[in-house]
């Protein structure tokens, strides 16, 4: 459920079309009604609420406003989990023992912090979709009790790792691959 607008309300609040008080609103409003009334009517189903991708939402404060954001709106409980990277192009990598694990430059051999978008320089431990998962799953659990959200990695535009010359172009990547077949 929800491309985009709630990770909008964690980083691009200072954009006018983002942050004003009628969008802030639609959001929240239409993404807990939505939620609540999936859960309500189906409660058998699985809701997975988008969640951007370890280049947007990765770095520290960007992940404590999504949880925010999240805790607030008392979705919790009816979610199964997030999804990440919906027709994203950011790199699945290989899972670290933790998901800070590359910071600092530490670990530079190890396959787990292969950065083709140069975050971990910027602090972003979220260089790949699997450190991602990790951290949002670490972030969720601490920042809303009782919550341990279960995570899907959209692969189906990241398949060369290293296509964007620039990883903050995000639109139509040509070449840029069908990654791993779901499982």
């Amino acid at each position: 459920i929800e491309p985009d607008s709630l990770p909008n309300l964690s980083t691009n609040m200072a954009d006018p079309r983002c942050g004003n008080s009628a969008t802030q609103t639609a959001y929240k409003q239409g993404v807990a009604y939505a939620v609540k009334t999936i859960a309500t009517a189906a409660p058998e189903v699985a809701i997975y609420l988008d969640a951007g991708h370890g280049g947007w939402l990765g770095w520290k404060n960007n992940m404590e406003g999504y949880v925010s954001t999240i805790r607030h709106l008392d979705l919790a409980q009816h979610l199964r989990g997030f999804a990440t990277n919906v027709a994203g192009y950011q790199p699945l990598g290989t899972m670290c023992p933790s998901y800070d694990w590359c910071l600092e430059g530490a670990h530079p051999g190890d396959p787990c912090c292969a950065d083709p978008c140069h975050l971990t320089t910027q602090w972003d431990p979220s260089q790949n979709e699997h450190n991602y998962a990790l951290h949002l799953r670490k972030a969720f659990s601490e920042g809303i009790p009782g919550f341990v959200p279960h995570m899907i990695i959209d692969t189906s535009r990241n398949g060369v790792t290293d296509m964007r010359h620039d990883c903050s172009n995000w639109c139509n990547i040509r070449g840029a691959g069908v990654g791993l077949r779901p499982t």
